[in-house]
């Protein structure tokens, strides 16, 4: 661990900060689009109230909110049902507000025990960052106010990752690959952890995952027959991808945060952008995979491998609460230096929500001759369209892990793992 203060500035600095602009978009969505608060609790609500009346929880849609429907396997629905069961919106949202701030909570709970492990001693004001980060920064206050499930599989991913860091930890790797398949159920793209439990050598863990999600969805498939689950398969989840790809230019207001988005401005069609992505990609998670050898190199590996997932599947910001667990550690433990310079300006940059409206809002505020203001509403359309603020961060993110595993200055702490 490192005792320099200017790391321990630097972390508070980028906790209270990440925390500002995730209140600061809380009252912009109360005020601008007051519609956005419970979007997804009410969703979630009418999915398990067409369960109880025998709908279709895939053609249910809210009253209020035409073309948003349920998207995850059938199984999961079950999950949802103490909501419809409240009798109304609200009361579904009040419970999912809960059930968020609790999943937060132990989010900040498994990186305190981390780095408790690590000998990073923590006082009040890191208590207090860490847990308001976990909750309220802009990594995680979308999930609150939409009322999404986000927060819950983060918590998923943070737990698997304890599980594999305690002692005797091949005992728990069945349950680290069962916490990871759980997140997978949901989500799907999740699965793409068990790259690391492949590279662990975490075999009861792989098992336990496959056994998991399988488990998940044939329990879907008797409880619900297999109608429901075959139109899971073709239906919802290739046309929930098929949706948020590029057929020609991005839209520049789309917030799409992936690297399919600069292929597609540069006219590369829609069949070869997802090989392309992963051609980009790939050789960054196998370099991060070569050396893990280190505390430090392991968190790189793991938080690279999310990094890359986000920059590979056409998603927004919301999913970065994914990255908690070892972007958070890693901010306490990294010392001062190029890859930390590299790692904290990523942080950084994923604070960046502007959109191009925000652009075009504040160039009208401020007075420009007409030709500059054209130029610079021109500029701004190009880039946008090509990559987003976070997008960068995450690359930077991604530059940083690879400079962490590849760094000679690296501190060179040690926690056990199973390829020790």
């Amino acid at each position: 661990m490192t005792d320099d203060p200017s790391v321990r500035r630097s972390t508070r600095a980028v906790l209270a900060i990440g925390i500002l602009v995730g209140l600061t978009l809380a009252v912009e969505t109360a005020l601008s689009t007051p519609e956005q608060v419970g979007l997804a609790s009410t969703v979630y609500y009418y999915a398990g109230e067409a369960i109880l009346t025998g709908e279709n929880v895939y053609t249910v849609t809210p009253p209020d909110y035409d073309g948003y429907n349920y998207l995850y396997p059938p199984i999961v629905v079950l999950a949802f049902l103490p909501h419809a069961l409240l009798g109304s919106e609200t009361a579904a949202f009040a419970l999912q507000t809960i059930l968020n701030v609790a999943a937060g909570t132990g989010i900040a709970i498994v990186v305190w025990r981390g780095l408790a492990r690590r000998g990073v001693s923590l006082e009040r004001v890191d208590y207090a960052l860490v847990l308001g980060f976990t909750l309220l920064s802009s990594h995680a206050i979308t999930q609150v106010i939409q009322g999404q499930v986000t927060l819950w599989l983060a918590f998923l991913l943070a737990a698997g990752f304890d599980a594999l860091e305690r002692e005797r930890e091949r005992e728990r790797e069945a349950v680290a690959g069962a916490a990871f398949a759980l997140a997978a159920l949901v989500k799907l793209f999740p699965a793409v952890i068990g790259l690391w439990l492949v590279r662990r050598r975490a075999w009861r863990g792989v098992a336990a995952a496959v056994a998991t999600g399988c488990g998940g969805l044939l329990a879907g498939l008797v409880l619900f027959g297999p109608d429901l689950t075959i139109q899971y398969v073709t239906e919802v989840l290739t046309g929930r991808f098929q949706e948020s790809t590029f057929d020609g230019v991005p839209d520049p207001d789309r917030s799409l945060v992936t690297v399919r988005r600069l292929f597609a401005a540069l006219g590369v069609g829609p069949t070869l952008l997802t090989p392309l992505a992963l051609a980009t990609l790939a050789p960054f998670v196998a370099a991060l995979y070569r050396r893990v050898d280190t505390d430090e190199r392991r968190l790189a590996a793991l938080l690279g491998t999310l990094v890359a997932t986000l920059l590979f599947m056409p998603l927004q910001p919301l999913y970065f609460s994914l990255l908690a667990f070892p972007l958070l550690v890693l901010l306490y433990r990294l010392p001062a230096g190029r890859s930390r310079r590299l790692f904290v300006a990523g942080v950084y940059c994923t604070y960046a929500m502007f959109s191009l409206e925000m652009v075009v809002v504040a160039v009208g505020v401020v007075p420009l001759p007409a030709g500059l203001e054209a130029a610079v509403l021109s500029v701004a359309e190009t880039v946008f369209t090509a990559i987003l603020p976070p997008t960068v961060g995450m690359w930077l993110l991604l530059f940083a892990c690879v400079s962490i595993c590849y760094d000679g200055e690296t501190a060179a702490h040690r926690v056990p793992s199973p390829a020790d």
